[in-house]
């Protein structure tokens, strides 16, 4: 269970940073902004403490103010394999789960410390009866979602090792320094071997 805070006020600026993701989505209202402010908890993960539990039933997601959270699912031999990362500034959940009303099948695990913003699916299911804005921000994090899962499975499809762990150092150069070696080979689909040999390559090449 992850420990909820009610002190709203104790990151502005971290409100600031989702107020900012949701009108890029979609123009939203001030009047409806803060309603929505109003439903958010300040919560903070120790490293390893989990958001969701594969197993069990999503019932919130969140906004990562600050730390790293990654999604992985358990194979039957009980190997975790790693599907995404969330950073400071983007969603994370089960939303599979939370779609479906279904356990998860993917646990989500804080890589770090973290600070989330979180919020009940049933409180932002709520919203689209409430303001057409929040129908389109739905659709908007749907859409999203759908085009990431697209290009992952194109990389892990048409793409080399080495061409996909290119690719993953250009779009999360930031994250590198928190994450393990075993967590990135996971999610590359390589082993640490693998991945040990792909960078002294790299930094042979400079």
């Amino acid at each position: 269970m992850i420990a909820l805070t009610q002190d709203k006020k104790a990151s502005a600026r971290a409100y600031e940073r989702a107020r900012s993701l949701l009108v890029g989505l979609a123009p939203v209202p001030s009047v409806e902004w803060r309603y929505f402010a109003r439903q958010l908890r300040t919560a903070r993960l120790a490293r390893g403490e989990l958001l969701t539990r594969a197993g069990e039933l999503a019932d919130c997601f969140a906004f990562v103010v600050a730390g790293l959270l990654k999604k992985l699912h358990v194979t039957a031999r009980g190997k975790p394999v790693v599907r995404g990362f969330s950073g400071p500034g983007e969603l994370a959940g089960a939303y599979a789960s939370l779609l479906s009303q279904q356990p998860s099948q993917l646990s989500v695990e804080a890589v770090v410390d973290s600070t989330l913003l979180v919020m009940p699916w049933r409180t932002w299911t709520s919203l689209y009866g409430r303001h057409a804005c929040w129908q389109t921000v739905g659709r908007r994090v749907a859409e999203t979602l759908f085009l990431e899962r697209e290009a992952r499975a194109h990389e892990l499809l048409t793409q080399s090792p080495a061409e996909r762990y290119a690719a993953f150092c250009r779009r999360h150069q930031g994250l590198l320094p928190q994450l393990r070696q075993y967590d990135i080979a996971s999610y590359l689909g390589i082993t640490p071997v693998s991945l040990s040999r792909l960078r002294a390559r790299r930094a042979r090449a400079g």
